[in-house]
């Protein structure tokens, strides 16, 4: 009997054991670790202690982004019924190391160093996509031609419910975990390099901004309502937080004396990892979006008292009023029914943060400000995303142009006449 998606098996003789691949082939064989213990926990323990101390001690762990999420623990003492052996594949007739072994290892390394979020992501995209396609391959086998052809049925045909075609970003999200999956066989010498894949370029949505009347409406509906949930939507309109970090902050995050607000934690909904849970997804409270995202936010002093005279106890949620976050599609749903109250047309949760953006650009914020302000590691990725100037911000420019041309023919005019 063995647990799927772990290689950990009951053995014939009660004990489990636990495989890894532990090097580069032997005589064209996988050279296998084997773990055994006397319980299944036992052998589930032990695999994950020789990850850490094989993987994470590696000089070359850092080239597939493996950080340390802590300190090297030391060698583990021998578990108590317990043994830890080791034989090459040889011994065992294996032949060659299946794509699904590795990515199965990849998982349980990645596991140990990214955030919850992250490894349901690419949990989901290795057993949902490449392991039925992969799966049965040696991982040598696959090649350009081989990737590309899966990359075109993807985007041709690729959802899981209806065959319709994947988006670029699903697609663009579906060769980033291949690679890391290569790259980790490379860095195992099961392969000599990684293959080329085609590129995927991915088209940017269109950005959408309030309008200047709609923001007025936003703001006088949350003025008139005054519930948490209303003053959430003011804040992100004046900080530009976004949606699971509104839903995560709690009172505690303000700091009055500096009129400012702390960034740490962010609310997520995520694909429930545990096999026997009733439920497939369940919330996440955890960090923000990148080590950029967790930043201290200026408030406006305009809005600073009218916040403060509504905050309640450190451990409360802003917008629940309470020690019970709100999840962020509980969130977009009461947004929806909010703009409808204000009689502004539907908007996206994030407009809000666009809207933002773009107010501190067309007040002449420096970039390099605004770019910490929303957490962005590189200023750039805010010029080329939330940055949109209006149309009236672009006739004032624009208009200069004409001043300019105005002004130098006058002053021409009076050359020629003096």
């Amino acid at each position: 009997m063995g647990r799927r998606g772990e290689n950990i098996r009951k053995r014939s003789d009660g004990r489990w054991e636990a495989r890894v691949i532990c090097g580069p082939p032997v005589e064209g064989r996988t050279n296998y670790k084997y773990l055994y213990s006397h319980t299944y926990q036992g052998a589930r323990t032990l695999k994950r202690e020789y990850l850490l101390n094989k993987v994470f001690s590696s000089e070359s762990a850092q080239e597939f982004h493996f950080p340390l999420p802590v300190p090297l623990p030391q060698p583990p003492a021998e578990p108590e019924k317990s043994e830890a052996t080791s034989r090459s594949a040889a011994d065992a007739g294996e032949t060659a190391v299946l794509f699904r072994t590795v990515a199965v290892q990849w998982l349980a390394a990645k596991k140990l160093s990214v955030k919850e979020s992250s490894y349901a992501s690419y949990s989901f995209i290795a057993e949902k996509h490449l392991i039925p396609e992969f799966g049965d391959l040696p991982i040598n086998a696959l090649d350009t031609e081989r990737i590309g052809a899966f990359l075109l049925a993807k985007k041709t045909h690729g959802s899981l419910r209806d065959e319709r075609p994947l988006s670029d970003k699903t697609i663009s999200e579906i060769k980033g975990t291949l690679n890391r999956i290569l790259r980790y066989a490379k860095f195992l010498n099961l392969i000599e390099t990684v293959p080329e894949s085609p590129p995927v370029s991915v088209k940017q949505a269109p950005i959408v901004v309030l309008t200047k009347q709609e923001q007025e409406d936003i703001e006088a509906e949350a003025l008139s309502e005054d519930t948490p949930y209303s003053l959430g939507v003011l804040l992100c309109l004046y900080t530009g937080i976004r949606e699971g970090e509104i839903c995560g902050l709690q009172w505690a995050d303000f700091n009055w004396s500096d009129e400012t607000v702390s960034i740490n934690r962010t609310v997520s909904r995520i694909t429930n990892m545990d096999e026997e849970a009733d439920a497939k997804t369940h919330v996440v409270i955890g960090t923000p979006k990148t080590s950029c995202s967790i930043r201290t936010v200026p408030l406006p002093s305009d809005i600073v008292s009218y916040v403060k005279e509504r905050a309640g106890e450190d451990s409360n949620y802003v917008v629940t009023g309470n020690e019970k976050c709100m999840e962020p599609r509980v969130c977009r749903e009461r947004f929806k029914r909010f703009q409808k109250r204000a009689g502004v047309k539907y908007h996206k949760f994030h407009n809000l943060r666009h809207t933002y953006a773009t107010n501190c650009v067309e007040q002449g914020i420096d970039i390099k400000t605004l770019s910490e302000n929303l957490g962005h590691s590189d200023v750039n990725i805010t010029l080329q995303r939330y940055v949109h100037p209006s149309m009236a911000s672009k006739k004032a420019q624009i208009n200069k142009l004409s001043t300019f041309i105005t002004n130098d023919r006058v002053r021409g005019q009076n050359r020629s006449q003096t």
